[in-house]
């Protein structure tokens, strides 16, 4: 698969708005192509000349098989369990272009060569080993002539060859002919979304902001106990003759179609795995009672009570658990076994400055102790040791450290010498190193010198008398380093190169991101499952100073005297600014736009997601506003695994919402068959109806008025006929014909969302 050129939508439309369009077709689509030039020299007199050449080439694009990755959302999810009757399954391609790439026999522009079929166990022929009825085999295989089954009449491309692998399914005819759409129904089955992506996941080509959504025409089976419904999204290519409502199936019992994907769900009356389900899950706790706002902090839950009455060991122990720590096993360097309390980056409480954590050299001077109770607190020293352990880890960037204090240390030497050197001009004004001084010395006439007559000094000359050496080289050391002249002259020389630039931007950019936490085992985040048990939200502050410990340890690599750490501290304070405006950037920077302007990091919020959630709405939106109204910058929101997802925020927010993706949300009907009819119509005025609002609670449609006879699928030949006259009947004026992307409008169900609002952790 290729991916689409980048599109302005997804930052051009406002975030939870979507673009419609009925297809999105590429200039020329994949096949074999012959292009042949004739060139006739000559004044059109017979005996001209002619030169002829020819060029065959072959526009690639998928034919029986694509990319995985280029499935983004599959709705239902694969393997939920719900109430998903009256839904119509659909999937989500990441390529725009993907369900057109290709073209159809006899099939008018715009029709794409996938269909998503919803069918059932009975009506497959074969592929009782695999879960969704799948065979494997290689495109000969799947070509080679059956008298029981139908195969397509499919000429493969050039880059096509009959040892490829390819998957297919087998259909039974009459279940084929009862469920596969029509050939003039095909381009009403898919359509071209635009969304804003900047409140999702960063999965690859949706970034991109155009996604094909391709639409199955049967609701699923739901009988009185769960059933189970397969989806394929098939090519259809080769098999037009047959997408005809009295197909001649030429005596075969079965058909063969190549599946591109596939998944399973299960439907039936109590709904399980609906999103609002799910979504109001993370508001309770494992007993099912209502969480309260102790309840979605990131902490363990306490056995005591923080309150008067309690024993006082036990008071301490509620108090440390409230604040996030962990008591860990804890073995000391003179053996005794014993513990310690420890809490990661991710915090329930407002975290307090830890100036010592961006000056620490070694990972002991973090250790905590309390006296009163006789417990260590080892949070920092873990996050120095981490970020030493990392560095280590990690050879390139070791080397880009170790080359970057090598030339951080020759030039403090160089700026050092001139700084205390006697045979150097000290006002600033004269030359400043000894090649300097030499090259003044040439040009200021030392040719003119030369050619006159020696004369005698006036005095006997000596040379100047060494400079006493400072009463503590180190602590004169330390003041240069920490002066203003020389903070600035490394600014300069970081940003201007002189050998710093080349190791100082690595070494920038891995910082930012270990200051995202993105190196950083899941472990030391989360010390103990009970914090984010399954299907839970919570919700943190990350602690800056278990950064600068991080960073801190990331950093003491290569600092053999104290010299080193002298110059390692000053040096770093530029290092810790460059990163924290790396960080601040580094999402910015994946999506390919342009940086907002922030000078680095201030108090970052968060939140961790644990749930089906996550594995059934990959591109789940996360949002999260602040208390002026404005959204917060996000800068980090990644899955950590198919079901954790973990967002940070750039701010504290007031209201964090959890929405269905505007790109994925469902299609169907609501109770009875029905659905609301919107408006298609431009607003001329501030008082008209928005494009896509519906017009009004009672203005419905039946859409399950409109299905084949004997089954659950739609008949596009008669819905797109009724739905267009009764949307000109409720508009009062013409409304022209009902394209793709008018059905997706009509059909599709609202997105829904839950909000978390407001310090005491209400919900809406």
């Amino acid at each position: 698969m290729t991916p689409s050129p980048q599109h302005p939508a997804r930052d051009t439309i406002p975030l939870g708005d979507i673009e419609l369009h009925d297809d999105y077709l590429p200039a020329l689509p994949a096949g074999d192509y012959r292009v042949e030039v004739t060139h006739t020299l000559g004044t059109g007199q017979p005996g001209d000349r002619e030169f002829t050449t020819v060029q065959n080439l072959t526009v690639r694009g998928p034919q029986v098989a694509i990319d995985p990755s280029a499935v983004l959302a599959r709705q239902p999810p694969d393997a939920s369990r719900g109430r998903f009757a009256e839904v119509l399954p659909h999937v989500v391609l990441g390529d725009p272009m993907l369900p057109w790439e290709r073209t159809l026999r006899g099939a008018g522009s715009g029709t794409p060569w996938l269909a998503l079929l919803v069918l059932t166990d009975d009506q497959f022929v074969g592929g009782a080993d695999a879960p969704t009825r799948t065979v494997s085999g290689t495109v000969g295989d799947f070509l080679a002539a059956d008298p029981a089954v139908l195969k397509p009449d499919l000429k493969r491309k050039a880059d096509v060859g009959t040892a490829d692998p390819c998957v297919y399914i087998q259909v039974a005819a009459e279940d084929f002919r009862a469920v596969v759409p029509r050939l003039d129904e095909l381009r009403f089955l898919a359509h071209c979304r635009g969304a804003n992506t900047g409140d999702r996941p960063i999965l690859g080509l949706q970034e991109d902001g155009l996604f094909a959504v391709v639409v199955a025409n049967r609701f699923p089976s739901a009988a009185t106990d769960a059933t189970r419904n397969i989806v394929h999204l098939v090519a259809l290519e080769g098999h037009e003759r047959i997408l005809v409502a009295d197909p001649d199936f030429q005596g075969r019992t079965s058909v063969a179609l190549l599946s591109l994907a596939s998944w399973s769900f299960w439907a039936y009356p109590d709904p399980q795995a609906d999103f609002a389900d799910l979504a109001e899950g993370l508001t309770r706790t494992p007993d099912g009672a209502p969480a309260g706002r102790q309840d979605m902090w990131l902490r363990l839950a306490s056995p005591y009570p923080d309150a008067d009455g309690t024993p006082a060991p036990r008071r301490q122990v509620a108090r440390r658990i409230n604040d996030g720590y962990v008591p860990l096993p804890y073995l000391t360097r003179s053996g005794e076994a014993t513990y310690g309390w420890y809490r990661g980056p991710l915090t329930p409480v407002v975290p307090t400055a830890t100036p010592a954590a961006a000056r620490a050299t070694a990972a002991d001077a973090l250790i905590g102790y309390d006296p009163a109770w006789g417990g260590f607190d080892l949070s920092l020293a873990t996050a120095f040791e981490t970020g030493r352990s990392l560095t280590v880890a990690d050879a390139a960037f070791a080397q880009h450290l170790l080359a970057f204090k090598h030339a951080a240390r020759h030039l403090v030497d160089t700026l050092y010498h001139q700084a205390t050197s006697n045979h150097l001009p000290q006002d600033g004004d004269g030359p400043r190193t000894a090649r300097d001084a030499f090259g003044a010395f040439l040009d200021g006439g030392l040719l003119t010198a030369l050619g006159a007559s020696p004369g005698r000094p006036a005095a006997p000359w000596s040379p100047p008398p060494p400079t006493a050496p400072p009463p503590d080289p180190a602590q004169a050391l330390r003041d240069f380093l920490g002066s203003d002249a020389t903070r600035a002259a490394l600014a300069e020389a970081l940003a201007d190169g002189d050998g710093l630039k080349e190791h100082f931007d690595p070494v920038v950019r891995w910082l930012g991101r270990l200051m995202l936490l993105y190196p950083v085992p899941f472990t030391h985040l989360v010390p103990d499952e009970r914090m984010l048990p399954k299907e839970s939200l919570r919700f943190f502050h990350l602690d800056p100073g278990w950064l600068d410990a991080l960073v801190s340890g990331a950093l003491s690599p290569g600092a053999q005297s104290s010299r080193d750490t002298v110059q390692d501290e000053v040096v770093a304070a530029a290092v810790r600014v460059a990163a924290a405006r790396t960080a601040a950037a580094h999402r910015d920077t994946l999506r390919g736009t342009d940086p907002a302007a922030r000078d680095g990091l201030g108090p970052v919020s968060g939140l961790l997601l644990r749930s089906a959630l996550v594995s059934g709405w990959p591109n789940l939106v996360v949002r999260a506003v602040g208390a002026d109204g404005e959204p917060l910058p996000v800068l980090r929101m990644d899955h950590l695994s198919p079901t954790v997802l973990l967002c940070l925020f750039d701010g504290l927010p007031a209201m964090t919402e959890l929405r269905e993706p505007q790109e994925g949300f469902r299609f169907g009907v609501e109770d009875h068959g029905l659905i609301p009819l919107r408006n298609m119509l431009p607003p001329r005025s501030s008082a008209d109806r928005g494009l896509g609002a519906q017009i009004g609670t009672d203005v419905t449609f039946p859409v399950l008025d409109h299905l084949r006879p004997g089954g659950r699928v739609l008949d596009l030949g008669s819905l797109v006929p009724a739905l267009a006259a009764a949307l000109e009947a409720a508009h009062g004026a013409a409304v022209g014909p009902v394209g793709p992307a008018d059905l997706a409008m009509q059909m599709v169900k609202v997105p829904e969302a839950i909000h978390f609002a407001g310090p005491d952790g209400a919900r809406r």
